[in-house]
């Protein structure tokens, strides 16, 4: 059935979004009808590397006579403007979850493929060299479903995390994986993305999930994640952050468990001198959330050097809901967050400074809203203090990837 694609309800939609653009702040938008979401952000050489979910649609005049979601790789000069983009899938709805600049100029993504016959997830995984070529792309297959959630450069290639819900029969009350719960996943490749050895596969018994790997001090990598195992239930309900660390050769420590008090979430790490400050949010419910922070020893299982709310509303009693995205380091010894804030009945984009415990910087707080939903997913910043958001801007049924760049 054909639809007729209405070019108004765009002019409104971009108007309600330019109309918070300041002197010193680029705002840029990318995408076509339905959904368009921007899930990453690398800096280049020369510019920036955006991967998320593009909508690939197919006209006749005005009218909409199909349309594909497919994972979605853009490539912008430092002033935002498109040099090349690319939608990929192999045929199939995809998503981009994570995207990384490469020394060579190339861009890595990995995500997932959705199987139109079954519904299920496989991990994909494509690389594109500096003039948008396709170098690589493959789907890595298996039973039940699985996807990728980051991915970081190692000596011979690249580590995924992953996701997947295939049963691990070694299950006892301590480890393994019950048939469709959650447990992470690694998978090493090289540099062609063909696997060098067999995917490791970690958890407990119910759901966990690795959201973050970073490479560590050690040569190895650190990852942060969530689980719905709770060993102190009479002090806690919901979930706990869960950490784990991984060596030069793929395998896994024992996972660490953070037992709080609230319903935790990770959402990123960083790799600190000796030390790792975690990301979070409290509470699952939009219109409860807070952002959390961990400060956690090199040594995992030592107790949490410190762990508290940001309080982004000091000054009053009443304080809106704000869930983190995305955190990454800012000059010196301070902190980027970003994410998305409930005010009223609106959502609206969210990016904040925080000192080396997560503590907000005073009068560093920037709010961007207009009609619809605005939410950042992925920051970074550069040696100059400019600081670059990608995520998107929703107005009814549509919503188009968005660039943020400024300084505070």
């Amino acid at each position: 059935m054909r639809r007729k694609y209405i070019i108004l309800l765009f002019i409104i939609f971009l108007s309600s979004c330019e109309k918070n653009n300041e002197n010193d702040m680029l705002l840029k938008f990318y995408g076509d009808a339905y959904e368009n979401i921007g899930y990453s952000l690398a800096k280049s050489d020369d510019g920036y590397f955006i991967s998320g979910q593009v909508t690939d649609i197919t006209r006749t005049d005005n009218y909409i006579e199909g349309s594909v979601k497919r994972m979605g790789i853009i490539k912008t000069g430092s002033d935002g403007n498109v040099i090349w983009e690319k939608s990929l899938g192999e045929r199939q709805p995809a998503v981009g979850l994570k995207v990384l600049a490469l020394d060579d100029g190339s861009a890595i993504c990995a995500g997932y493929v959705i199987d139109t016959v079954t519904l299920e997830k496989d991990i994909f995984v494509a690389r594109v060299g500096e003039d948008g070529t396709v170098l690589a792309q493959k789907i890595y297959k298996s039973e039940g479903n699985q996807y990728s959630n980051d991915i970081v450069k190692t000596q011979e290639g690249f580590l995924i995390l992953g996701t997947t819900d295939v049963k691990n029969t070694l299950v006892t009350d301590a480890s393994g994986n019950l048939t469709g719960k959650k447990d992470i996943l690694l998978v090493r490749i090289n540099n062609d993305l063909e696997e060098i050895s067999q995917p490791v596969q970690k958890g407990f018994p119910g759901n966990d999930e690795g959201v973050v790997i970073k490479a560590d001090l050690n040569g190895g990598y650190i990852i942060a994640g969530t689980t719905d195992r709770i060993e102190n239930k009479s002090l806690q309900a919901g979930n706990n952050i869960l950490i784990l660390k991984v060596n030069a050769d793929g395998s896994v420590t024992e996972p660490r468990i953070l037992n709080g008090i609230a319903d935790e979430y990770a959402v990123d790490i960083e790799v600190l001198n000796d030390w790792y400050l975690i990301a979070g949010t409290i509470g699952s419910d939009e219109s409860a959330q807070k952002g959390y922070v961990w400060g956690i020893s090199n040594n995992i299982y030592a107790d949490p050097l410190f762990s508290h709310e940001i309080d982004l509303e000091p000054s009053t009693s009443i304080k809106s809901s704000f869930a983190i995205k995305a955190i990454d380091r800012y000059k010196t010894n301070s902190f980027v967050m970003a994410g998305q804030i409930i005010k009223g009945s609106s959502a609206q984009m969210l990016i904040f400074i925080t000192d080396a415990e997560g503590t907000l910087v005073e009068g560093k707080i920037k709010v961007l809203g207009g009609t619809g939903t605005q939410v950042a997913y992925d920051v970074t910043s550069d040696e100059e203090d400019n600081i670059m958001v990608t995520g998107k801007n929703s107005y009814e049924n549509n919503s188009m990837i968005s660039l943020l760049k400024f300084r505070f």
